[in-house]
């Protein structure tokens, strides 16, 4: 093999070295800034948080439509001057996209429906905490209480009430979309009262 023959491979080994050093580069920002991720922009950072960013605005009106796949939309006025750390922790959430994609994960007829569980089994939270709040306000049907800084449940019609007053904060109402809280509180489910077929949301979307 002559000199520039042996230069000429050397050149292509050099630059097919260079090339995969500046795809390593690219690959390593995109992984530290977000611009990829191999678990999927709906997973990251579920049950990870330390604290809830501020998202509440003084004097604004929040309301939130929760839209269940397959079935349709509820809709929901929120207390975000009774339940100001409980709320806020909630539109946190749905601004971080956590709530898309999860279910709900407890179905008991006649009393509840409960969702916010990233785990799935009754016992996920987003990684922080978040006090009681408005627990002198007593809940009747439809009302919204928070099980803790991410699950949320709507109380059903002919539940006992005693159950919640004075345990959970009490955050919000719902305003319209009760067929559908009905269609969810009918549905078939396992000893632990998880739904057998999934309920799944697809997206919260927020109303100020």
């Amino acid at each position: 093999m002559g000199v520039k023959e042996a230069l000429g491979d050397n050149k292509k080994f050099l630059f097919l070295a260079f090339a995969l050093l500046v795809v390593s580069v690219i690959i390593m920002f995109s992984l530290n800034s977000g611009l990829y991720s191999p678990t999927g922009p709906l997973t990251n950072n579920r049950g990870s948080y330390t604290q809830p960013r501020q998202f509440l605005q003084e004097g604004v009106d929040y309301s939130i439509t929760i839209k269940v796949e397959n079935i349709g939309d509820i809709n929901i006025d929120l207390y975000e001057d009774k339940a100001p750390q409980n709320v806020n922790s909630l539109l946190f959430l749905i601004s971080e996209r956590y709530y898309e994609g999860l279910t709900f994960h407890k179905v008991i007829k006649d009393f509840v429906i409960q969702t916010g569980d990233a785990k799935g089994d009754g016992n996920g939270d987003p990684g922080y905490i978040v006090g009681l709040e408005n627990t002198r306000e007593n809940f009747s049907d439809y009302t919204v209480g928070m099980a803790n800084a991410s699950q949320f449940f709507i109380v059903l019609p002919n539940s006992d009430k005693s159950e919640f007053n004075g345990e959970y904060s009490v955050i919000g109402r719902v305003t319209s979309g009760f067929s559908v809280v009905d269609a969810i509180s009918k549905a078939e489910t396992n000893e632990s009262y998880r739904p057998l077929n999934k309920i799944v949301i697809n997206s919260i979307q927020i109303t100020e």
